[in-house]
């Protein structure tokens, strides 16, 4: 890439999951509004949001929506899938945003960590969301809309393929978080590798990588200060899709990896699981680094510094090449 052609960035509002409160806890949350402004003097091109979880109408939405988007292009999210209906489509269809950024249900509480044999009827909730898909495949065909599939810390790329062999890449295609590969036994590049040609929109993300032996710790850090440091990003940078920098949540994630039952819900021959290994071993960290919500900070200060993070996560891949 040429130095002058700009990276072009999204800010994404995951980045800010205390300061927003998702983590629904008893803080008064940043206004949604200001905490946009203070991004102003950054050249981002766009927002990526969680439709549903931020805003309890469409209605509040769309004056959201009136209010920025002379400035900025919109990605849309979905938490719970069964929120999404056709008032949601057409209001989408007349502004124009085709690519919703989608995940598999789970039952109760989201298992994190890529430990599939912790969730619940695993094999059936990948059932529904298949069907769910289906249901809005004509919509999505004629108005070229397409439904890309997270690797929410639950699918891998072998996962998120074989729906997409089924119901077709017409309309089904992939949102890839560079970091919740690793949640889900996989290397970025493994994955990046196996489905470049379908991702159509990338979570860029950075993790310290603890590892005791018995699981691994994924650890909140800016891009830049955990693994990523030590891999190269020029392909996924380079990769046609749209990008969004989306922090680390401000709960670490645990992979039990060293538990049989983890590897039997993955379809990886003996080399892929290898390579997996050395690539934890070759990028872990000492130190088991805690976020600052975890090390109980004031609420002033942990959000105070998810605005640091990300201005330091944007500078990092600004200045990459």
């Amino acid at each position: 890439m040429n130095k002058q052609q700009k990276i072009k960035i999204n800010l994404n509002l995951y980045s800010y999951g205390y300061s927003l409160n998702f983590l629904n806890i008893k803080i008064n949350k940043l206004n949604l509004s200001n905490l946009i402004n203070k991004h102003k003097d950054l050249d981002l091109e766009g927002i990526e949001l969680p439709i549903d979880t931020l805003f309890n109408s469409i209605y509040k939405f769309k004056n959201f929506y009136s209010k920025f988007s002379n400035k900025y292009k919109f990605f849309i999210c979905f938490d719970n899938i069964y929120n999404l209906d056709y008032h949601y489509l057409d209001l989408f269809k007349k502004l124009n945003i085709k690519n919703i950024r989608v995940r598999m249900p789970q039952d109760n509480t989201t298992i994190y960590g890529g430990n599939k044999f912790l969730i619940t009827k695993y094999k059936k909730k990948i059932v529904e969301f298949k069907i769910i898909l289906q249901k809005f495949k004509k919509y999505f065909l004629d108005n070229n809309f397409f439904f890309c599939i997270e690797n929410h810390q639950d699918l891998n790329s072998n996962d998120i393929l074989e729906i997409i062999d089924e119901l077709g890449s017409d309309f089904v295609a992939i949102n890839w978080d560079i970091g919740n590969s690793i949640a889900c036994g996989e290397t970025p590049h493994d994955f990046f590798k196996n489905s470049s040609n379908y991702i159509k929109n990338i979570h860029l993300k950075d993790y310290n990588i603890f590892y005791n032996g018995k699981y691994i710790k994924l650890n909140r850090v800016p891009l830049g200060n955990g693994y990523l440091k030590n891999i190269d990003l020029s392909d996924f940078i380079n990769h046609k899709s749209t990008k969004s920098i989306e922090l680390g949540a401000q709960i670490s994630r645990k992979c039990f990896i060293s538990n049989k039952k983890y590897w039997k819900f993955y379809n990886f021959d003996e080399t892929k699981i290898e390579n997996y290994y050395k690539f934890i071993i070759k990028h872990k960290n000492k130190k088991d680094s805690i976020s600052d919500y975890e090390k109980n900070y004031s609420s002033k200060i942990i959000k105070n510094n998810e605005f640091n993070d990300f201005v330091s996560s944007y500078n990092y891949i600004r200045d990459y090449f």
